[in-house]
């Protein structure tokens, strides 16, 4: 369900915490932890919250799709799915969008979630990454991304 800002000023009452603070306190805690654990749960909430649109912004703002990018290289396969996932949530939004195709590494990255042989890439994140795949492509990046060795493998 997406939200509206009274709906969320409705909910946070008036003592409550802002979203956008509440967002840069997730962004922050993820940035200091070392837990596994904790991080697993941080960027899945935060792949939660980009899936409303009313986020955007404060996702835009705490450069959170970094979070997300760096995520799908690393080697767990919880924080490849759920920065996979944050991905196919806010890659038709056009700042994100944007900032994802403006680097060949990204797409790459992205890519290596489909093409990788490994147990460190869920369905999940197989599935995330053909999505954000195909949210991304137009009519002039579609020779780029769809290689010969993708095709193969969908």
């Amino acid at each position: 369900m997406f939200q509206t800002n009274a709906h969320i000023a409705r909910r946070r009452g008036t003592n409550g915490t802002d979203r956008g603070e509440y967002l840069r306190q997730l962004v922050q805690e993820y940035e200091a932890t070392k837990d596994l654990d904790s991080r697993q749960q941080i960027l899945a909430n935060l792949a939660n919250f980009a899936y409303d649109p009313i986020n955007y912004d404060w996702l835009w703002q705490l450069n959170v799709v970094e979070l997300f990018l760096n995520a799908i290289t690393e080697n767990d396969p919880l924080l490849k799915e759920f920065g996979m996932g944050g991905l196919a949530n806010v890659c038709l939004e056009s700042r994100h969008h944007s900032h994802i195709v403006s680097e060949p590494y990204y797409i790459r990255a992205i890519m290596a979630c489909i093409l990788e042989d490994s147990p460190s890439c869920t369905d999940n994140t197989i599935v995330n990454a053909m999505t954000t795949l195909m949210f991304l492509i137009t009519p002039e990046s579609q020779s780029s991304m769809l290689n010969s060795r993708l095709k193969s493998c969908v």
